[in-house]
């Protein structure tokens, strides 16, 4: 394994002819092509695929997948995020992978691996420090029929923003653009279920002495799992202990989104949740109409605190 590059930003440069030469906060690194690192003072805030992991060689080819986020770390350093789940092995980190859906008349599935439908898989990237010291980073993933299919469907672009000062939580800003890459549209039929998701932590989908999962969902209006699925909440929190100690990530949706606020699955045992328009109502993505989704998440750790997380979401949409 190749030694970890440290990408140099404007403002490291800087510090090394004033002759301090402390990271700043955020940094990227890179380690040998295939991952993407976030820290802040040298803590891990994420990591995003280029490569399939090695846990994939464990699995099936058709379960590989790059150009998704995992690890998502707590302020502290706790993994809040799962890969390649026992009874889930298609779900990965953050990943945004539509389900029923067709191309040309034919069957697309971009979530249930399994099928091998379809394939997203990562393209490109680069990185920008902004003068406000948020750190800036753009993927570009391409949707495809299938792993044997190089004609791109789908062209989405992420824009991964971490600002530049954090508190005591993270929070990180997730842009995604889906653009047709020919003149035919990508046709998302209605269905319960597919969207952007988070699977969490595999330790939140164990049983507690009462039998029911140690992991913990709350919904903006203060609805849980049982009886929260399908609602239409601003934000949803998946929380529980790892490792001993709780700690937890917020996902946040934003107006702009297209049938805002969109319906939320929330698995009633397992650790994951997606947003999901299609839920009561099919649409297309068109050529020349790009579909655009804003996404925050705020990881923190202990237990949710709601009106701090509603005044992060209101603070979040004036910009």
């Amino acid at each position: 394994m190749k030694t970890p590059t440290i990408l140099l930003c404007k403002s490291l440069l800087l510090s090394v002819l004033n002759g301090n030469t402390k990271l700043p906060q955020p940094s990227i690194q890179e380690t040998d092509d295939s991952i993407i690192i976030f820290t802040e003072e040298g803590k891990p805030i994420l990591e995003y695929l280029k490569k399939p992991s090695k846990e994939a060689e464990k699995h099936p080819p058709h379960y590989t997948r790059s150009g998704y986020i995992h690890p998502l770390y707590s302020p502290s350093g706790k993994i809040l995020t799962g890969d390649y789940a026992a009874d889930h092995p298609h779900q990965h980190g953050i990943f945004f992978a539509w389900t029923k859906s067709s191309f040309r008349g034919k069957p697309t599935e971009f979530w249930n691996q399994r099928k091998e439908l379809g394939d997203i898989r990562y393209l490109r990237s680069k990185w920008n420090l902004e003068e406000s010291g948020a750190l800036i980073l753009e993927c570009e993933q391409s949707f495809t029929s299938g792993k044997e299919s190089d004609e791109p469907i789908i062209i989405e672009n992420w824009r991964i923003e971490i600002p530049a000062k954090q508190k005591d939580y993270y929070l990180v800003d997730l842009i995604s653009t889906q653009t047709c890459a020919t003149n035919d549209p990508l046709v998302i039929q209605k269905y319960h279920y597919g969207g952007m998701a988070i699977r969490g932590n595999g330790q939140w989908g164990k049983k507690g002495k009462d039998g029911t999962p140690l992991g913990n969902m709350i919904t903006s209006e203060g609805n849980n799992r049982e009886n929260g699925n399908h609602s239409r909440p601003r934000w949803v929190s998946m929380h529980g202990p790892v490792d001993g100690r709780q700690c937890g990530v917020v996902v946040m949706n934003h107006p702009d989104n297209f049938r805002f606020p969109q319906w939320v699955r929330l698995h009633p045992k397992m650790p994951y949740f997606v947003f999901a328009p299609m839920v009561e109502e099919p649409f297309m993505i068109k050529p020349g109409k790009p579909y655009v989704s804003k996404f925050r998440y705020l990881t923190y750790d202990g237990t949710p605190d709601h009106e701090e997380i509603e005044g992060s979401w209101k603070e979040w949409i004036k910009n």
